[in-house]
């Protein structure tokens, strides 16, 4: 009996087979990667009111806007008063429902998991008034090289006839309108709600034994 030996290209697709592609594996090991262990320790404690120091404060603003952002989401809280600089994070709640230690494990665990949290975006008055003008302007501009085009190809030169007067004086009234309003309009902030909405774990919720004096 004759035997057949595998040829190169056999042993080639049969590698390619088993082997995960580069692409793949990357992004498995960032699926599977997990998230830092934020250090903490608590300041203070008392009925309803509890203050975390956290270095992590003082080192990433984006850490600290999710975890106030995630805190303040939560039902049981009452206020949040952060203070980066300072790596401390004040929390008020309510009493009564659930133990102490049970709102200090559930703020706890907010603590880790705030920074998987994707925070909304935020857009200003500015922002969007400065959006509008430019497309304007944009618009302005597409024009006069149309005209300009035509112009072109209809006198076989660059001429200034009336349509380029009218809009390079709109342009330039748009500009000065742009930059008045910049100067006077409030800078109000909005969050844009989507994709960036916080869903902090739920509290479970346990029945306090009371304990009866003796």
């Amino acid at each position: 009996m004759t035997s057949m030996k595998p040829n190169n290209s056999d042993k080639n697709s049969s590698l390619n087979l088993r082997l995960p592609s580069k692409k793949a594996a990357k992004s498995v090991a960032k699926k599977t990667a997990p998230s830092k262990k934020i250090l903490y320790s608590i300041v203070h404690a008392i009925p309803g009111r509890i203050r975390f120091r956290i270095p992590l404060l003082a080192k990433d603003p984006e850490y600290a806007n999710q975890l106030k952002l995630v805190i303040e989401s939560d039902t049981k809280v009452t206020n949040v008063r952060a203070n980066p600089k300072a790596a401390s994070i004040v929390i008020n709640y309510q009493v009564g429902g659930i133990s102490d230690n049970q709102m200090r494990e559930h703020l706890i665990g907010l603590i880790q998991t705030a920074q998987n949290v994707v925070l909304p975006k935020e857009v200003t008055t500015k922002s969007i008034i400065g959006a509008i003008f430019d497309a304007l302007i944009n618009l302005i501009d597409s024009t006069r090289k149309i005209n300009q085009a035509r112009n072109v190809i209809v006198y076989r030169r660059v001429r200034t006839d009336v349509w380029e007067r009218i809009l390079s004086t709109s342009r330039s009234i748009i500009k000065r309108l742009k930059s008045a309003t910049m100067f006077i309009l409030p800078n109000k902030r909005w969050r844009l709600r989507g994709n960036g909405e916080v869903k902090s774990p739920p509290l479970q919720l346990q029945p306090v034994r009371e304990v009866k004096a003796v």
